[in-house]
């Protein structure tokens, strides 16, 4: 049966191979597209344009194959269907609805690539002739997923796109390959469509000068192939936005030294931009500033110790982008710092302090700079700035910050300096150094300095003016004048010797013998501003008697004494030296004594004179060891001392018989002998008697001698009189007999604080007159609390005083 039907079909091949050969065929010229996605069901279709009863078969062919793919036979009644066997007959089948014949179509399910072709429906007609339609079925394949690329080419794989920089063009590019047929492309703005692209695969849209609302917009790429569902690829545009504002706050008065917080506020910067400060075009340290972000705005907050100097200065606050080097943003302040004055004194008129000269007028100015301004100004002069007032009639007048110094004076020659107030406070200026240029002035001043001289003898003074340097005022000159009791004489200059500002003269006095003076001295000078006002005057007054030397010591074979005073003269000093020869003395004799109230008893005449014009010093290296009394006197031309210097009964021993090494004699009185025999009461008290009683008689016999001296001495000069001295330290007294019960002890103090040196006695001392040392060189205020002021006797009753002797009773 099945050998039959394959029969059956080669005679119907054969049959319609025959038909075709014979039959005329009407072949339409245009080809029917139709598209199809794959896996779609498509129609391919096939216009009967007849009634079915007057069709005899319909027939498709695909490509160039003559072997039909699928047949209808509509001659022998119903349709009947036959499709080509395999997978693709399967698939296909042929619709026709008889009311409407135009709309037969061959359907294929599950359209597959390969099922892409130029198919041909070819219509048989019974009366008619043969018809045929084309249809080029194109299986539609989808493009890739669209890629988006920038304008330098360089592929955005995520969903943002950018960054992109405010007011930068913007071109975009979407591409879809592989897409067949070629896909419809378009970019998209929410519903606004930018670009479109017919039957391409790339898209492009173009966006100029982004401005700043394009941040944060979304733009889609839309591809659309036939047939199929859309393809779409979303991106958002990421923005570099510049600042929009800028703002500086925290102005207003700030005092110096103290700290002030700044604030510059930005906003609309993307990233968050640099902030930077200036002062006076110098950047400022980043340290002192804290940034703080929140959202699009950034503020800097500077914290900082504003200085005086800062004052008036410009405080910048600078903001910058990266992403825009050209684009700054700058907002400043002007910064008003509070701080004391600091004052400037200056010379206004003459410009130059070293041009000043005598009885002209000087102006100065003090200026300060302050914040606030100053309200109050002082002026100061000399190194412990004296306050300066208004002084109308001595020529000073402050003026607010001027001082005017009329009719100057050497006097005015100081540093000035003045004082500038505000409500911070007050400062003080750096001296300014006035330089008077003045006539000589006597450097002692106004005081009359008094010399001495003799009738008929010369007269020096020495005389010295202050002076501005030889540089700025010229040369010193200098002249004197001697004013007698009769005129006024001018000295000659050969008289005169000048040595800078000194000046010194030798003058010849008159033989006359003043009472009151000898006379005046009078020294000018001048200089190129002109002549000394007044004199430097010297009062020539008739010289007294020199005194007689003090505080005498020995000391390392040198007898060492304090001067006293000249008397107005130069003075030279002498010494001489007595050596003591011992012999009984003779009660009531009273005529050993000189006139200089010094007991000669037991004294030769002087074995030794020496002489010094400088200082009372003699060395004693020259005497032979023995006892010797020192006088010491003072020379001038007027006469010698009254009274001498006296040390009695000064032992000089060689170095091999001093007692005590040392700087100092010593004077040690011989030991006292044992007694030769056994000691008795009876004895011991007639010796005691007779002790007592010849120091009773002594002492008598001393006081009647000195009342009878003190009633022979003439009257003095009652301003001698009054010239009281202190005790040199030398006490005599005339020669008496002592208890053998007594042990004196005998004080003598040294060059350098007091030393001791005792020497005891027993028994009956030698019939020589005793005279008792005690040298004191140590300041008044320091001896002994038994010297008072009471000590200060005139001078005529030094040898005579016998409560001065400083002895000590064990």
């Amino acid at each position: 049966m099945v050998r039959d039907t394959n029969l059956c079909g080669i005679a119907v091949w054969l049959v319609l191979q025959s038909l075709i050969r014979t039959s005329e065929e009407i072949v339409e010229s245009s080809i029917i597209q139709v598209w199809s996605a794959p896996g779609a069901e498509t129609r391919l279709p096939c216009d009967l344009a007849a009634s079915v009863h007057d069709v005899a078969m319909t027939m498709w062919f695909k490509d160039a194959d003559r072997m039909p793919i699928y047949t209808v036979d509509f001659r022998n009644g119903p349709p009947v269907h036959w499709a080509i066997a395999g997978e693709f007959g399967t698939r296909t089948h042929f619709v026709l609805n008889e009311s409407d014949p135009s709309s037969a179509h061959l359907a294929v399910d599950k359209v597959a690539r390969y099922d892409e072709g130029v198919y041909r429906c070819r219509i048989d007609y019974i009366d008619s002739p043969t018809r045929n339609y084309r249809v080029n079925l194109t299986v539609i394949v989808p493009p890739d997923s669209p890629r988006i690329y920038d304008s330098e080419g360089r592929e955005i794989l995520g969903s943002i796109a950018g960054p992109f920089r405010e007011g930068q063009d913007l071109l975009l590019s979407c591409q879809a390959s592989g897409g067949k047929p070629a896909p419809d492309m378009s970019w998209y703005r929410g519903d606004e469509r930018l670009a479109s692209t017919k039957s391409g695969s790339v898209c492009q849209v173009h966006l100029p000068a982004l401005s700043r609302e394009a941040s944060g917009t979304k733009l889609q790429c839309r591809v659309e192939p036939p047939l199929l569902q859309p393809q779409t690829r979303d991106v958002t545009l990421k923005l570099y936005l510049k600042p929009q504002f800028i703002r500086v706050t925290g102005g207003g008065p700030t005092r110096s030294g103290h700290e002030r917080s700044f604030v510059c506020t930005t906003r609309g910067s993307k990233p968050a931009p640099n902030i930077d400060w200036f002062i006076n075009s110098q950047r400022m340290d980043s340290s002192m500033t804290q940034v703080e972000v929140e959202g699009e705005v950034t503020r800097s907050v500077l914290t900082w110790r504003v200085r005086r100097e800062d004052s008036g200065r410009q405080l910048v606050c600078r903001v910058s982008n990266p992403w825009f080097p050209a684009y700054t943003l700058e907002d400043s302040l002007t910064l008003e710092v509070l701080y004391p004055p600091a004052a400037q004194i200056s010379m206004v008129e003459p410009k130059e302090p070293r041009l000043l000269r005598e009885d002209e007028d000087a102006e100065l100015l003090c200026s300060a700079d302050a914040s606030p301004p100053s309200y109050n100004f002082t002026f100061y002069r000399g190194t412990e700035n004296h306050l300066i007032r208004d002084d109308p009639i001595g020529g000073i007048a402050v003026e607010g910050n001027k001082l005017v110094l009329r009719g100057l004076r050497r006097h005015h020659s100081s540093r000035y300096r003045c004082r500038a107030w505000n409500s911070e406070g007050s400062g003080l200026s750096e001296p300014l150094n006035l330089n008077v240029l003045s006539r000589p002035e006597c450097s002692a001043g106004s005081v009359v300095q008094q010399i001495a001289g003799a009738p008929g003898g010369e007269v020096r003074a020495r005389c010295s003016v202050s002076a501005p340097s030889t540089r700025d005022a010229g040369p010193l000159r200098f002249y004197w004048t001697y004013n007698g009791t009769k005129d006024v004489l001018p000295i000659p200059p050969s008289n005169v010797t000048i040595r800078g500002a000194t000046s010194s003269v030798v003058h010849g006095l008159p033989t006359e013998d003043g009472d009151e003076d000898l006379g005046w001295l009078a020294c000018w000078a001048s200089n190129d501003i002109g002549n000394q006002r007044e004199p430097c005057l010297f009062r020539v007054m008739p010289a007294a008697l020199p005194e007689p030397p003090s505080n005498c010591e020995i000391e390392d074979e040198f007898l060492r004494c304090e001067p006293g005073h000249d008397g107005g003269l130069p003075q030279r000093f002498i010494l001489e030296a007595l050596e003591v020869r011992h012999h009984a003395p003779v009660m009531g004799d009273d005529s050993t004594m000189n006139d200089q109230g010094i007991s000669g008893r037991g004294l030769t005449e002087a074995v030794y004179r020496a002489s010094n014009d400088v200082t009372p010093q003699f060395p004693l290296d020259a005497l032979s060891a023995g006892l010797y009394t020192f006088l010491v006197y003072s020379e001038t031309p007027r006469g010698r001392s009254q009274h001498p210097a006296a040390l009695h009964s000064i032992p000089i021993r060689t170095s091999d018989d001093l007692d005590v090494p040392g700087s100092l004699q010593t004077m040690t009185p011989m030991p006292p002998q044992p007694p030769s025999n056994d000691n008795s009461v009876a004895l011991l008290v007639g010796a005691s008697l007779s002790l007592v009683l010849l120091t009773i008689l002594t002492t008598l016999c001393v006081t009647l001698v000195v009342i009878c001296k003190k009633r022979q001495q003439p009257q003095r000069d009652p301003e001698q009189n009054t010239i009281l001295r202190r005790s040199v330290g030398v006490s005599m007294y005339s020669g008496s007999s002592i208890s053998p019960s007594i042990v004196p002890t005998v004080v003598v103090r040294g060059h350098r604080g007091s030393r001791v040196l005792a020497a005891r006695w027993s028994g009956v001392l030698e019939d020589t007159p005793l005279a008792v040392l005690a040298l004191d060189t140590r300041p008044h205020a320091d001896t002994d609390s038994g010297h008072s002021d009471g000590e200060l006797i005139q001078e005529r009753d030094l040898p005579t005083t016998r409560h001065n002797i400083e002895t000590q009773i064990e």
